[in-house]
């Protein structure tokens, strides 16, 4: 049976449908200033209420795009606070975990894990949901993460920005842009050469 929620955590919305596939970020704690994401906030819900009233502007539209977007990737590629992400320890023990319920809680399409966040391109399957699913992960790598690191405290941030697949354009753009983003930052030439980005095998028999 089809199933939709929609959830209001923190400053993000999430949307959440059965059979959907997701695109989700998710960083670590102190990457991106409260201020920012206040600011990023706040300039998005004007730009909503203004389109409730009238129609926005081509100005206004690529803005309202880019705020829901390349605002917060394009700080996170700063690698601003904690990079802990580059201790091959922990960026392995995340590696591990995205593989581990692989074709049992969802199928994995492609993930990249960055010095301080974590793209990743999944499908639920069955009846797992995908607050679950990203709950389950961040508590598991946070834990095993933090021993590496012989600290206590938050981990991973609360928050997490998500965003359903519409199409097949659509996904195929989104598995280059999670491939291609350690080559963006700096942190390879080729996709291919970073050991901690991953993609099926479906995919790789097209991309390469």
């Amino acid at each position: 049976m089809a199933f939709m929620q929609i959830r209001t955590r923190g400053y993000l919305p999430h949307l959440e449908e059965t059979e959907a596939t997701y695109f989700v970020t998710f960083r670590l704690e102190g990457t991106l200033p409260q201020s920012v994401l206040q600011q990023i906030a706040e300039e998005t819900k004007a730009l909503s209420n203004i389109s409730q009233r009238t129609y926005l502007s081509k100005d206004q539209l690529t803005r309202q795009k880019y705020l829901q977007t390349r605002a917060i990737q394009q700080y996170l590629d700063r690698r601003l606070g904690e990079c802990w992400l580059s201790n091959p320890l922990i960026a392995d023990t995340v590696s591990n975990a995205l593989h581990f319920f692989n074709n049992k809680r969802y199928e994995s399409h492609a993930f990249s894990i960055m010095p301080n966040h974590v793209h990743w391109l999944f499908t639920p399957v069955e009846d797992f949901r995908l607050a679950r699913i990203l709950h389950g992960l961040k508590s598991y790598t946070a834990n095993e993460a933090n021993k590496i690191l012989q600290r206590a405290g938050r981990f991973w941030e609360k928050e997490y920005y998500d965003h359903m697949v519409r199409d097949v354009e659509q996904f195929g753009k989104i598995v280059i842009y999670i491939l291609e983003n350690p080559v963006k930052a700096g942190l390879c030439n080729e996709w291919s050469d970073w050991k901690w980005s991953w993609c099926s095998e479906a995919i790789r028999a097209v991309i390469t």
